[in-house]
């Protein structure tokens, strides 16, 4: 008697769980914008599972999944539903972004899978899948594409005799008769250009024209990170003075790439503005390439230089705080960069546990010189106490972030991380827009 009562509940149960519908929106979006993920037409309070997947570029497959009830509409929505069970836990509609692991194995601290077009300069988007199941059974998949760079972002070399870059801006920006805010990107102590590439590629995504940059590792550069002119960020800045479409131009960089930026703006007044990852406002000692077993080995020789003088750098002392720097004090003030001489506004993006750069440290210092300025700027701080020296723009596994071998510690936990990831990216793109804003600028991006 009792089957009988109960089948004809099973059935409505197993045929509104058919009924159900996994919705993604956008399905082809940006990778540093949140994706709406939800699961309609369930019975109230009726669990579901969803499972984010995707491979890196090692062909590595990363997985994550989460459990989550029906509000009492019968909506499923990562926005308002907490994760009850898997890989995450709590209300975050990118959890399922970040939490991402690897099926087997060790993975890698950022595995987005950075592919180029064809023509070796714009990424290709990349895929993941979405799958919804109820009580084991899948009721819905979606692909979703991630970009980089949108569609419509353009990349072409630079032609500039000593200047070796990448001009990436959105279609017609060039002679639509506008003028753009521009920023000059930089990469950090892995050299080449592929992270300046890619600050570029997000920045044309968003409206800028952006001009990457390398400063060494790469073909007529320095081979090691050791008295590496800066000068071709000026080069690059006299030839955009000469282009219709250059409006003010700022200068970003990446750990390192942080150090360059605000070394060059400080110099250069063309610069009105400066963003600087996790770097130091205090070049640390050169760095030789290709000595093992960490590939990277430091010197006590000087990073960078100027108009061909050598900037000072940073001696090594182990556990000192540079915020108490004792006998070292006059070290730390002959190698301090004149930051507050940088014509425009300063952002520093820390990490409170960055182990490798110690730019939470770093940014407290540069926060004091810039009480220095003479004319006051809305400088800033995005300061994540539980990040580490790798925070980026675009949602992406964090899991494996703070594993970068026993040479190279980069510190952070993977929440930590997400927050960093998820939050710095569009205060860096609102900085940016305040700083560089003039007359008629295409921002709406």
């Amino acid at each position: 008697m009792l089957k009988h009562l109960l089948l004809p509940l099973l059935l409505s149960y197993s045929s509104l769980a058919l009924a159900a519908e996994l919705n993604v929106t956008p399905l082809d979006g940006a990778a540093d914008k949140p994706v709406r993920i939800s699961v309609d037409g369930l019975l109230p309070a009726q669990p579901v599972k969803l499972q984010l997947s995707m491979h890196d570029s090692s062909g590595t497959r990363w997985l994550a999944q989460a459990t989550y009830r029906a509000d009492q509409h019968g909506i499923a929505d990562t926005a308002s539903a907490g994760a009850e069970a898997g890989s995450y836990a709590g209300i975050d509609a990118m959890g399922l972004f970040w939490s991402m692991r690897p099926e087997s194995g060790k993975g890698r601290p950022t595995p987005l899978p950075l592919r180029n077009e064809s023509d070796g300069l714009r990424f290709a988007p990349v895929t993941m899948q979405l799958e919804a199941f109820v009580e084991g059974e899948r009721i819905g998949q979606q692909t979703l594409l991630r970009r980089i760079n949108s569609a419509d972002v353009v990349a072409t070399p630079l032609q500039l005799r000593g200047v070796v870059g990448n001009l990436h801006h959105p279609a017609g920006a060039l002679n639509d008769g506008r003028r753009y805010p521009v920023v000059i990107t930089l990469g950090g102590a892995e050299g080449g250009i592929t992270t300046a590439n890619l600050y570029a590629a997000w920045l044309a995504s968003n409206g800028f024209v952006a001009v990457a940059l390398a400063y060494y590792r790469m073909p007529g550069l320095p081979k090691d990170l050791v008295r590496v002119p800066i000068d071709p960020i000026s080069d690059t800045l006299d030839w955009l003075r000469t282009q219709p479409f250059a409006g003010r131009v700022g200068v970003m960089g990446g750990s390192w790439g942080g150090i360059v930026a605000m070394a060059a703006a400080a110099h250069d007044p063309r610069l009105q503005a400066a963003v600087s990852w996790v770097g130091s406002p205090a070049p640390f000692r050169g760095i030789r390439r290709d000595v093992p077993p960490a590939d990277f080995r430091a010197v006590d020789e000087p990073a960078l230089s100027i108009g061909g003088r050598d900037l000072a750098f940073l001696p090594y002392v182990e556990q000192l705080n540079w915020n108490q720097p004792g006998v070292h004090a006059a070290a730390l003030q002959k190698a301090m960069l004149p930051i507050e001489r940088i014509n425009g506004p300063l952002l520093l993006v820390a990490g409170g546990d960055d182990q490798l750069g110690a730019s939470g440290e770093m940014a407290a210092l540069a926060m004091q010189q810039l009480q220095r300025r003479s004319v006051p700027q809305p400088d800033a701080l995005l300061y994540y106490s539980d990040a580490g020296h790798l925070i980026t723009p675009f949602y992406q596994p964090t899991t494996f972030r703070s594993d970068t071998g026993p040479y190279i510690p980069v510190g952070g936990t993977a929440e930590g991380y997400a927050r960093a990831d998820r939050e710095s990216g569009p205060a860096v793109l609102g900085f940016l827009r305040r700083a560089l804003a003039e007359g008629e600028i295409r921002l709406d991006r």
